[in-house]
C-alpha cells in the first residue's frame, strides 16, 4: 500500500499519457472510500484522498468509449477484502 501512494505522481503521469483506448473495456470498481476512519489513519487527509479517487477514476471513464463503473458500498480501497462480489461482478460483466 505505501508503494502505491508514494508512486500516485507516476500512476497520475501515466494516465496523462493514455489518451484514447477506443473501444477496449475498462471497468472500474469504486470503493466508498478509499479508507475507513480507524485509529491507524485519523491523521490521514481521507477526504482529499478520495477526491483525488474520484478525479481519478472519472479521467479513466473517459479513456473509452466502453466503460463500466461499479460502485462497491460499504467498502474502503480493500474491495476485494470489504466487497469481493464487486470483482465477480467486474469480472462477468467483462466476459459477458
Amino acid at each position: 500500500m505505501l508503494r502505491e501512494m508514494i508512486n500516485l505522481d507516476l500512476s497520475g503521469e501515466q494516465l496523462k499519457q493514455a489518451d484514447n483506448l477506443n473501444n477496449l473495456p475498462i471497468i472500474i470498481i469504486k470503493s466508498q472510500n478509499f479508507f475507513k476512519r480507524s485509529i491507524l489513519n485519523f491523521f490521514l487527509p481521507l477526504k482529499q484522498v478520495d477526491s483525488l479517487r474520484d478525479r481519478i477514476n472519472e479521467r479513466l471513464l473517459q479513456l473509452s468509449k466502453n466503460t463500466t463503473l461499479i460502485k462497491a458500498d460499504n467498502s474502503s480501497h480493500f474491495v476485494w477484502i470489504d466487497r469481493p462480489d464487486s470483482i465477480v461482478l467486474a469480472v462477468r460483466k467483462l466476459f459477458s
